[in-house]
């Protein structure tokens, strides 16, 4: 039971601080909760559960306001769809430690664009498919690859096209639960999965999802939590690397 607690503890702590930022905890969880213990299959697997219990309620409620343009997030649904189960199931053939490496240097990556990158001016509100697609199946390679939010990958690709940073966010809320439900059921045919961690991650993630969003309202610096965030995700990179 103490296993469990310490999962909720980091999987809530975690969810917090990303949603202040505004970015999937998958990213961080699945790396920390495989150097506390769990094999790196399950973690993904988790990471992907957390992903698709965090993202549906919000998609839910966008899709009841009439926020999506369909237009615009059809694309990015069936490739990051398709390119989710196709990465989920590529990784079954990759030696975990390499995965792991691969793991490692993608974070330096978002690490280094939460720090650096600045979004380029809005260009207009165009659909380009082939731009939507590209995005959309990068995504959802790397979210059933890692296990991790394939947003992670498709928002910064779509900034570098000026997509407008508000309509990324609210379509890919609408994006990643397919893609992570894809990914999350490739891993349940042939991991055995814990049960009763996934309902303890999905609780954490759940409640650390309302706890950042309620922090929010207290105007806490979005800025400063990403430093905080990019920083730790360049720990975790590095202690990846070094085993």
């Amino acid at each position: 039971m103490l296993e469990y607690f310490i999962y909720f503890i980091l999987t809530t702590s975690l969810s917090t601080l990303f949603a202040i930022a505004g970015f999937g905890s998958a990213v961080a969880l699945v790396p920390t909760l495989n150097m506390v213990g769990l094999t790196f299959d399950l973690a993904r697997a988790s990471g992907l559960f957390v992903n698709s219990i965090t993202t549906i309620t919000t998609s839910f409620l966008n899709l009841k306001k009439k926020l999506f343009d369909m237009k615009f997030v059809a694309p990015l649904v069936i490739s990051s769809s398709v390119f989710a189960y196709i990465g989920a199931h590529v990784s079954f053939m990759v030696d975990t430690q390499m995965i792991k490496t691969i793991f490692a240097y993608v974070l330096l990556i978002i690490a280094s664009m939460i720090l650096f990158f600045k979004s380029p001016e809005k260009k207009g509100d165009n659909h380009n498919r082939k731009i939507l697609i590209f995005a959309g199946s990068m995504g959802g390679f790397v979210s059933g690859f890692l296990g991790i939010g394939g947003g992670s990958v498709i928002s910064p690709i779509l900034l570098m096209f000026g997509y407008d940073a508000k309509k990324i966010a609210i379509g890919i809320s609408f994006v990643i639960p397919f893609s992570s439900v894809i990914a999350f059921s490739s891993y349940a045919s042939v991991v055995e999965l814990d049960y009763i961690l996934l309902a303890v991650v999905g609780v954490g993630a759940y409640l650390g999802g309302l706890i950042g969003n309620y922090i929010l309202h207290f105007k806490v610096s979005s800025k400063f939590i990403k430093k905080i965030l990019a920083v730790a995700l360049y720990i975790v990179a590095i202690k990846m690397l070094l085993g």
